[in-house]
C-alpha cells in the first residue's frame, strides 16, 4: 500500500469538468475575462488552469462567476505550477458564500463529465 504524497484540503469530493464554464469568470475590480480551463469542481471551490500573460493571479483576488440567473463571488485561494507545464499556473477559487454548492450549479449547467 502506497504513502499518499500530500494531504487533501478538501472536505469533499472534487468531480471532473467537460472543460467549460457555466458563464464568465471575470475580475471583480476590472470585469476582465479570466481565460482559463477549469478543471474540478466541489461543494464550495473550482480548479483553474491559466495559461500565458494572465497566469500571474494573486492569491486573495475577487473573481465573479457571471451565470444566467446569478452572480457568484469567489476569491483566489492557492496557486502553484501546474504539474511540469512551463507556460501554466493551477489555482484553486473558492465561493464566498459557504451556503452555495457550486457542484450542484455545474450539474445543473451540464458542466461534470
Amino acid at each position: 500500500m502506497g504513502l499518499a504524497l500530500f494531504k487533501e484540503r478538501r472536505a469533499g469530493d472534487r468531480k471532473r469538468l467537460t472543460g467549460l464554464l457555466p458563464g464568465r469568470l471575470i475580475f471583480a475590480a476590472n470585469q476582465q475575462d479570466l481565460v482559463c480551463r477549469p478543471t474540478d469542481v466541489s461543494a464550495h471551490g473550482l480548479g483553474v488552469v491559466v495559461t500565458g500573460d494572465n497566469k500571474k493571479i494573486e492569491v486573495g483576488t475577487t473573481l465573479h462567476l457571471l451565470l444566467p440567473e446569478r452572480m457568484v463571488e469567489m476569491q483566489v485561494a492557492w496557486s502553484r505550477p501546474d504539474f511540469g507545464k512551463q507556460d501554466s499556473t493551477r489555482y484553486g477559487i473558492v465561493t464566498a458564500d459557504a451556503s452555495l454548492n457550486l457542484e450542484d450549479l455545474f450539474t445543473a449547467s451540464g458542466c461534470l463529465r
